[in-house]
């Protein structure tokens, strides 16, 4: 009886500790699963308000993490159901400004998002962290697959190596099988289009097969993405040349906008020019020639001095400080060629950047054509760390107009450093090519950077052996550091790019 009664209390204690381990494991899978659901919120919230500056006509003015907008902008909480009806909770977004953004052309901001369950009120959050996104970042974007020129569909062959990110919000036309076993594109890939368009309706079939096509393989495909639309006009460039965003010359001229002698801008050209970019060989100093008519403009800027100088026939004018990069023309660029001096830096740091965005003015149809090399000093070097010598001094250049052209005055090896945008959202053309590209047979295009265009441009023609006909052979490579460090005032694409994303316990911030 003695042994009974111990085995049933025995029996009894283990029943009490059964029912509280459940009652405690019941207990915390729903708190894990308010925990969740807070967590799920915030991140709701985040992507709502990220997708709330993507669809603003232009970035916040908020010039540092104290200046702050509430999303949604009622101030009040939003409101999440599930499937079912029943209300979650809610989200509530403080969007922060950050130290820099005065300034700044790519404007980045702290995305703070609070979920509270409707259930316990438990709170969450997500702290992300955005900056608009650059067009630079493209090693190859085209808006239409088709020639301007010919209006014939243009392929991607097997000879052709693209580097960096490539983008088209028309279908892809790829002829892989002709010849070579390389693969054509060495990164990420993206179509507005749900399929390929294959030569012969030769689609890849195996691992093997996409390798030739896509080093990464076929998951560096995807396609049916939301269309990325190009900029309107180019008056963002136009407005950082001049410093503002009124009270444009009306005449014929280059101008120096500045206060004083205190540069205030960039160079303003009114009508036709031609520019040419050289080294000064004692110092290392850029040097911009810039021509109209019998009007001659030398600009040589000391970026370790903050100076610029400015020689008009035998005056020459000093002005503090240095130009903000970008040279505009309201009308066509028709020479343009030279060397991009090296940055300013100290062998283990970019103290400045030398960096330029030549522009024209893409709405009127204003087109850039490039007459000889156009190169930095020293080249970038993908391969290489930022921080090695070759990344921190090469210079960084960009290109905004309808057209961009390579003349055929252009040597047979020819050289073009720096990411190029033919075009507009509503331009007729807007295209990158050679004028001479089903005329002489030359050697190579090398490109270091990108090329953005509305319309894709030939630049030569090949046989049915995919042998070169006319034209230049495209070299194309990638320069990484346009995605993190684009040429300045170089147009953005309307998105943002998430630098960080947290998940915090608790609250950062009284979202109520």
């Amino acid at each position: 009886m003695v042994f009974s009664l111990v085995a049933l209390m025995l029996l009894f204690v283990f029943g009490v500790l059964a029912v509280r381990l459940s009652t405690d494991s019941l207990l915390t899978a729903k708190r894990q699963s308010r925990q969740m659901q807070a967590f799920d919120l915030a991140e709701a919230g985040a992507d709502k308000a990220e997708a709330y500056l993507r669809h603003l006509g232009s970035p916040p003015d908020l010039d540092d993490y104290d200046e702050v907008i509430t999303y949604p902008t009622t101030g009040a909480p939003a409101t999440i159901s599930d499937t079912a009806g029943t209300v979650a909770g809610t989200y509530l977004v403080q969007i922060h400004g950050v130290d820099g953004n005065d300034g700044a052309w790519q404007k980045a901001y702290v995305i703070i998002a609070t979920g509270t369950t409707n259930v316990g009120g438990l709170k969450r959050q997500v702290v992300a962290r955005v900056k608009q996104r650059s067009f630079a970042m493209y090693s190859y974007f085209t808006d239409q697959e088709r020639s301007p020129i010919t209006n014939d569909t243009i392929w991607f062959y097997s000879r052709d190596r693209l580097y960096g990110p490539v983008h088209t919000n028309d279908r892809f036309h790829v002829d892989w099988s002709s010849t070579s076993a390389d693969p054509i594109f060495y990164s990420t890939i993206s179509s507005v289009a749900t399929s390929v368009d294959w030569a012969d309706g030769v689609a890849p079939r195996t691992t093997q097969d996409w390798r030739r096509v896509l080093d990464g393989g076929q998951a560096a495909m995807t396609t049916g993405v939301q269309r990325i639309p190009l900029p309107l006009t180019s008056w963002a460039q136009r407005n950082a040349a001049w410093g503002n965003d009124s009270g444009f010359p009306s005449s014929n001229g280059i101008s120096f906008p500045s206060s004083g002698s205190i540069l205030t801008g960039g160079i303003y050209v009114n009508g036709d020019c031609t520019v040419a970019f050289s080294v000064e060989n004692s110092t290392g100093n850029q040097v911009v020639t810039i021509v109209q008519g019998s009007t001659t403009r030398t600009v040589t800027v000391d970026r370790q001095a903050n100076q610029t100088k400015v020689k008009r026939g035998t005056i020459t004018d000093y002005y503090s400080g240095v130009p903000n990069g970008v040279i505009y023309s309201t009308g066509n660029i028709t020479s343009l060629k030279g060397t991009l001096a090296n940055n300013y830096e100290d062998g283990s740091r970019i103290i400045e950047r030398n960096a330029w965005t030549v522009a024209t003015d893409v709405s009127a149809g204003k087109d850039i054509t490039i007459t000889d090399n156009l190169a930095y000093k020293t080249a970038p070097d993908s391969t290489k760390p930022a921080t090695h010598n070759s990344n921190l001094r090469a210079a960084t250049l960009g290109l905004v107009a309808e057209d961009v052209v390579v003349s055929t005055s252009c040597p047979n090896e020819m050289t073009i450093d720096g990411v190029i945008l033919a075009g507009g959202e509503n331009t007729t053309n807007g295209t990158f090519y050679y004028a001479g590209w089903n005329g002489q047979k030359r050697n190579n295009l090398h490109v270091v950077g990108g090329i953005i265009q509305k319309k894709r441009g030939p630049v030569c023609t090949f046989n049915s052996n995919n042998v070169l006909q006319t034209g230049y052979n495209k070299d194309y490579k990638y320069d990484p550091r346009m995605a993190d460090t684009p040429p300045p005032f170089f147009p953005t694409t309307g998105g943002y790019d998430v630098l960080s994303w947290q998940y915090v316990e608790g609250e950062r911030f009284n979202a109520e």
